[in-house]
């Protein structure tokens, strides 16, 4: 008897066409296991272009565990569906080949036993796949293979995920993510919050920013930063790696060095001063001065770096 097995896939396009990604995962139907997480960086392309990435990659996946499994397709794309289904017809090229390339996979399926049936379902059903697909689009390749039970394994080697401060997912979700061609490194600076109210605030205006997508989480030693970055790691489901170069005393710039060369995005939660710090380091702005620079507690500020020399201030002082 064939494995039952649930694809959900999803793309996503930063602009269209713009920094594209795609993220897909497979479960087992029976019991809701997670058993393989694929996402990827697309470089410029269209939405829809993702989209159908992402399909491919969630059928790949499947048939590596089970070459003739009974398959359901979930993706909140109405157009994926439908034109896989045969309902509707296909009329942009890119994605008519791409629209082939899933078909062969389907016949391949088919051909060993199984079957691929799709389901349109909400975008708030299908997260997990949009969380992929927006570390795709931070330029993090994933191939993850899970047992069913939680353990995986990463394409970054069994290794990786044992180091670091706290270990486990927290190490592979800071693991360094390849520099790409029109993606810039993100990094949002949190200044701790202080009182329990104003950490949740904090903590929802990230998730706002960020979306539940797992990222690097960063926090200075102090306590209110601490407990800050559990507020935050709470809502993106990531556990946060203490750094004490991030305190008022410690090696700011080498910290800063540090998260730009790791790629992709990372939050850090850090005190008052030390944002400020790292705004003058980045603005060129003496040390005399950087007090000047006002930044509120529990405030987000967004710097992206697309070059050595090519760095900008997105937003500061965002509540």
């Amino acid at each position: 008897m064939s494995r039952r097995l649930t694809v959900e896939a999803d793309g996503g396009s930063r602009g269209n066409p713009g920094v594209a990604g795609y993220g897909a995962l497979v479960r087992d139907t029976a019991t809701g296991a997670l058993l393989a997480e694929r996402a990827e960086p697309l470089g410029k392309v269209s939405n829809n272009v993702a989209e159908y990435r992402g399909l491919i990659a969630g059928l790949e996946a499947a048939a590596a565990i089970d070459p003739g499994a009974t398959v359901l397709v979930r993706m909140d794309s109405k157009l994926v569906v439908e034109q896989m289904a045969g309902r509707w017809k296909i009329k942009h090229e890119d994605m008519r080949r791409l629209a082939l390339q899933a078909r062969d996979l389907v016949t391949a399926i088919r051909d060993a036993g199984g079957s691929v049936r799709y389901e349109w379902i909400p975008r708030a059903e299908n997260k997990d796949a949009d969380a992929l697909s927006n570390d795709g689009m931070d330029g993090l390749t994933v191939d993850r293979r899970h047992d069913g039970g939680g353990a995986s394994s990463d394409a970054a080697g069994d290794d990786a995920a044992d180091e670091g401060p706290t270990g486990g997912a927290s190490a592979a979700a800071c693991a360094p993510v390849p520099r790409r061609a029109g993606t810039p490194v993100r990094v949002v600076l949190v200044a701790e919050a202080r009182s329990d109210a104003a950490r949740s605030t904090t903590a929802a205006s990230v998730q706002r920013l960020l979306g539940g997508a797992p990222r690097c989480l960063v926090t200075a030693p102090a306590d209110d930063a601490v407990e800050t970055a559990a507020e935050v790691g709470d809502l993106l489901d990531v556990g946060s790696v203490v750094d004490a170069a991030w305190s008022p005393t410690g090696e700011v710039v080498d910290a800063w060095d540090r998260v730009v060369a790791r790629g992709g995005t990372t939050v850090v939660v850090c005190p008052v001063e030390v944002v400020q710090a790292v705004l003058a380091h980045v603005l060129g702005i003496p040390d005399e001065r950087r007090a000047r620079l006002a930044v509120a507690a529990g405030s987000l500020a967004g710097v992206e770096v697309w070059g050595d020399d090519d760095v900008s201030v997105a937003f500061t002082n965002r509540t």
